[in-house]
């Protein structure tokens, strides 16, 4: 009985397949033509992926896909974000969909019932990676605005103190460094040229940074704007003071989650050991 459901099963996946083929390979050319192939592997095959979300009618509006988009707008612009996490699903399903099918058939094949369930765990699996890789990239971006941010607001507040208007520190700081924070401040000597105002610019930076310390930092800055800059550069040497902290409190939480992640390999190893040595003195006895 299990067998012949599986079969089933494989044939109503492969007949999808080419019902999918047919409907929507032509449809949705353009888009995976135009999807970036170092990043995303078989773009080609996406069709597949987009078609099922046309026929399920994905939903992009719920409250746990905006907040998605707003988290890879961090990593590749407001401007595409909509977009990449569209792609995304659409990878996510395509993989999920190919990973079932074929170990279906695979299972149909070798009447297998153990290939259908890894089939499914597969499924699932390619479409956890498509998010932990999303995740990944994400906390890697916060990691490096983080590392820099307190050496960013030590060289403001020095500048600051030293005499010099907010906009020309900003501009000099920006241009003396190198990563993804110094690149955001060069994004907003830009807006600063193109005359957006610099409440608006402030908070444009929050938004695309994301992190919490860099929103506050944006929310004191608009304040001071408000009430005047008196006491910009107290607020930052006390600001970069809190941050070379955290930066310090967070080496150290990545050296604990380093030595943490050892162990399990260490423990492996260990029990590998003790194999290798009570095996052969068993077999003796």
């Amino acid at each position: 009985m299990i067998q012949i459901m599986i079969a089933v099963a494989a044939t109503v996946l492969t007949v999808d397949w080419f019902v999918l083929n047919r409907r929507y390979k032509d449809s949705f050319g353009e888009v995976t033509g135009s999807i970036d192939r170092e990043e995303y592997r078989y773009p080609e095959l996406f069709f597949v992926g987009f078609g099922i979300m046309d026929i399920i009618r994905y939903d992009m509006n719920t409250k746990q896909a905006r907040k998605r988009i707003h988290e890879i707008a961090e990593v590749s612009g407001k401007k595409y974000a909509q977009f990449y996490f569209y792609v995304t699903r659409g990878a996510e399903f395509t993989y999920a969909y190919l990973a079932l099918t074929l170990m279906f058939l695979l299972a149909a094949a070798a009447d297998s019932a153990l290939l259908a369930v890894l089939g499914i765990a597969l499924a699932i699996l390619a479409a956890l990676y498509m998010e932990q890789e999303l995740d990944n990239k994400l906390a890697n971006r916060r990691d490096a605005l983080l590392a820099d941010f307190p050496q960013v607001l030590s060289k403001l507040a020095l500048l600051v103190n030293s005499g010099m208007v907010m906009r020309e520190a900003w501009n000099k700081v920006a241009a003396s460094g190198a990563g993804i924070l110094y690149d955001e401040m060069k994004v907003t000597m830009q807006e600063f040229q193109n005359g957006v105002a610099e409440v608006e610019i402030y908070r444009n930076l929050a938004e695309r940074c994301g992190l919490k310390d860099i929103r506050r930092f944006s929310s004191t800055m608009v304040q001071n704007l408000q009430k005047g800059n008196a006491e910009l550069a107290f607020f930052l040497r006390e600001m970069a003071d809190e941050m070379w902290e955290e930066k310090k409190h967070l080496a150290k939480r990545k050296g604990e989650a380093a030595a943490s992640k050892l162990m399990l390999p260490t423990a492996c190893i260990f029990i590998g050991i003790l194999i290798m040595i009570m095996v052969p003195a068993f077999v003796s006895m």
